[in-house]
């Protein structure tokens, strides 16, 4: 039998003008990085900061704005 792996989570830092980088992104939210890199394509996902021709970055005011958003009643 297949035991179950958790990994917690790091808590978002307390600072929204905070950047992480989509790298990053997984050891703070349950998103692969690559999950969020296609959000960005097709226009969905949390808003991010685009760093020169290939970093990319999210402030963690707007993690937190758009976690707030995925809540749901049913």
């Amino acid at each position: 039998m297949e035991e179950l792996m958790t990994t917690a989570l790091l808590p978002l830092p307390e600072d929204d003008a905070t950047l992480i980088r989509r790298a990053d992104l997984p050891l703070y939210l349950p998103i692969a990085a690559q999950t969020a890199a296609r959000w960005s394509c097709e226009g969905q996902g949390p808003r991010f900061i685009k760093i020169g021709k290939r970093l990319v970055a999210y402030r963690v005011g707007d993690l937190k704005d758009w976690l707030r958003g995925q809540a749901r009643n049913n």
